[in-house]
């Protein structure tokens, strides 16, 4: 049996926003301050009033109450021999075929405990209520704590294939275990939708099933050999090691910190604690999630091993696998290291994977608040994430490619119900999550995002007005409860260009001042200026009501290539991704045919010169921008010019992120080449 070296509340509420009983060992909480740098404020004590993040977050709100929680709840009933009180949803949740159904009853869960701490509206504590006796009701019926909906295609419940499995009958592969579709996969959105009603809304009965559930499964791995488990393994299973690590934190039971380490699936793992890159060939979403629950187990026990793993994980994939916009993969898999260029076009850019590494992110920075981990986050956030929810309507994407004259893989939200549907509704519910940490006397402000923070260990409150990302200034005003010293740590962007500043009620805060150089007394020159860019500017004062902090963001145009290609480029205007708008989107006939043919990228020709030369800004329309003459039709010398906007703003049009950038020479090499 492992040692438990942590497992208390506190660090639940620092990886989970939610406050939970203390450990009973005294020696724990120590151990905990030690391990964990920063807190985040929790969702229920930061509030968004404003920008694309809180239009997102209406959006989902308004959708999560649309949908009927009998519907989802059908499969479930079903398959536990009670009668559905509706008609089942269809898509990847039918109740009639070999499908993921009950997977987005979880996901909803979730999302409606997390928007109800997120907005303090009772009629999502309402649904989660609703939906937890519902559960428990089936659970009941069926009288062995399993709980799902799931079947194969001769119409076997998931529950008597399980109990194949335990016996050591396993064909497991892929995304197929016995006949079933990514089962525990599946099972985990249950348990996760019950850990979050439980940690986000209270509910007691939400953890009571969730322990019935837990005991079913470990009822079915503890009869099978490690070998046997591993080889089960060998499916997609989700967080289900995330899902028992946090039932150890939340109960103090070891037996489910033991049972977390069951679903350790080591030929993945191991090879990256030992730091190799072993993610070439791997399907994406399935393995992100296995690093999430290595990075909550180090947090609850301080084994060096999960630690290792996941931030390896999250470097390699941030730094050597992930495009412009913070998404990655290509047709849902990883490709080799550093090697994008011809992966940039198709279907790129799975949903989920950017949802599950913002949730590696944010965990990561509590445990080391390096402001290179809120620089991904801020990325991935307001160019992936908000690109994948439809301004209008808020339907959400699959896949959010990346290519040249690509579209957004928008998705039927009452029909389809695929993953990406599922990690959408809690993803646009989670927006505040990361804005704000806490760390003893210091307060990060990680993201720029019109909110409201309360930090109420502190008896501090914080109002943040922006119109960031287009914008470049943001303002804090300060309250407290009676005058009170603390550091305020702001983070300067890594794209900030020159003129960043900081002032604190009207005056400029000084630039650091260096060492002075070695055998030189006197004042001599400051040899630094404000902390380099991706870092932090602290402010350590006195703090009163109504002092007000004033930001400079200026943002900057620049290329980013691909690693392997330094001539395919995308084009970023401070932290936004630009992307090309090539026309409206290929109708479709009958079968899915295309009545129009999709437009070819032009190539820009202009190597030579500095992007902020040719890309210019359109006159009262902010944040718009046109190439200057520098575009060719492909494979031809005819001018081919391009207007660009922010990739999350642009909606049901084909477009372009990346970019072949060539010289004159280089083009007239390579004009017959590309019009061959």
């Amino acid at each position: 049996m492992r040692r438990c070296v942590l497992g208390s509340a506190l660090l639940v509420f620092a990886l989970c926003h939610q406050a939970m009983p203390e450990a009973t060992d005294p020696g724990i909480k120590g151990f905990e301050e030690v391990l964990v740098q920063a807190r985040p404020l929790d969702l229920a004590s930061v509030r968004l009033t404003g920008g694309p993040l809180k239009h997102a977050q209406d959006l989902d709100a308004k959708y999560l109450l649309e949908l009927e929680p009998d519907r989802m709840m059908a499969g479930y009933r079903l398959r536990a021999g009670l009668e559905p009180k509706a008609k089942g949803y269809g898509g990847w949740d039918a109740v009639d075929s070999r499908q993921l159904t009950g997977h987005i009853a979880g996901h909803y869960l979730s999302a409606v405990s997390l928007m109800y701490a997120a907005t303090g509206d009772s009629r999502f504590k309402e649904r989660a209520d609703y939906l937890v006796q519902e559960m428990k009701e089936v659970q009941d019926k069926r009288g062995n704590g399993y709980l799902g909906a799931i079947m194969d295609a001769q119409g076997t419940d998931g529950e008597q294939i399980f109990q194949q499995v335990s016996q050591g009958n396993i064909r497991s592969g892929g995304f197929d275990l016995n006949g079933l579709w990514s089962p525990w996969y599946t099972l985990h959105k249950t348990y996760a939708g019950l850990r979050d009603a439980y940690r986000y809304t209270g509910n007691q009965t939400a953890l009571e099933v969730e322990i019935q559930f837990s005991a079913w499964a470990e009822g079915i791995v503890s009869k099978m050999t490690d070998a046997q488990v591993q080889r089960m393994l060998n499916t997609e299973f989700g967080g289900m090691n995330e899902i028992f690590a946090d039932l150890y934190a939340d109960t103090g039971d070891a037996q489910w910190l033991n049972l977390s380490y069951k679903f350790e699936h080591r030929s993945f793992i191991e090879p990256l604690q030992r730091h190799q890159d072993n993610l070439g060939g791997t399907h994406g979403n399935t393995q992100v999630p296995k690093l999430l629950g290595s990075v909550d187990r180090f947090a609850y026990t301080g084994e060096a091993g999960d630690l290792l793993a996941a931030g390896f994980f999250w470097d390699r994939v941030v730094q050597h696998h992930s495009y412009a916009t913070g998404g990655h993969g290509k047709d849902e898999y990883f490709g080799p290291a550093d090697q994008l260029s011809d992966r940039v076009d198709g279907r790129t850019a799975e949903t989920c994977n950017v949802y599950n590494m913002l949730k590696l992110t944010r965990r990561l920075f509590a445990l080391r608040p390096d402001a290179h981990y809120a620089d991904f986050q801020e990325r991935a956030l307001f160019n992936h994430i908000l690109a994948s929810i439809d301004p209008e309507d808020g339907r959400t994407c699959y896949m959010v490619p990346v290519g040249r004259g690509v579209q957004h893989e928008y998705q039927d939200m009452f029909d389809g119900f695929t993953c990406c549907v599922g990690s959408g509704m809690e993803s646009h519910a989670l927006h505040a999550d990361g804005i704000y940490y806490e760390s003893g006397d210091k307060l990060y402000v990680n993201l720029y995002a019109p909110s409201t923070a309360d930090w109420t260990a502190a008896g501090v409150k914080l109002a943040v007005e922006t119109d960031f990302p287009e914008g470049e200034s943001a303002t804090i005003k300060v309250a407290v409860q009676s005058p009170k010293e603390f550091t305020l740590a702001l983070r300067k962007p890594y794209w900030v260009g020159e003129g960043f500043a900081v002032k604190v009620n009207g005056q400029i805060v000084p630039e650091e001042r260096g060492p002075r150089p070695e055998g030189r007394p006197g004042r001599g020159r400051p040899t630094s200026e404000f902390p380099k860019a991706g870092s932090f500017v602290e402010i350590k004062r006195t703090w009163n009501t109504g002092d007000l902090v004033e930001l400079t963001l200026p943002k900057t145009l620049r290329l980013e290539p691909v690693p392997d290609n330094p001539q395919r480029v995308a084009i970023l205007w401070g932290p936004l991704v630009l992307a090309g708008d090539m026309g409206p989107e290929p109708e479709w006939g009958p079968g899915r045919g295309r009545r129009r043919e999709q437009p070819e990228s032009p190539v820009f020709v202009a190597a030579e010169r500095p992007v902020s030369e040719w890309l210019k800004p359109v006159t009262d329309r902010p944040g718009c921008f046109r190439t200057d003459g520098i575009g060719r039709a492909t494979g031809s010398d005819q001018v081919s010019d391009v207007n660009f906007v922010p990739f999350y703003r642009l909606h049901r049009r084909t477009y372009a992120v990346y970019w072949d950038l060539f010289t004159q020479a280089g083009w007239e090499q390579k004009k017959a080449e590309y019009a061959a």
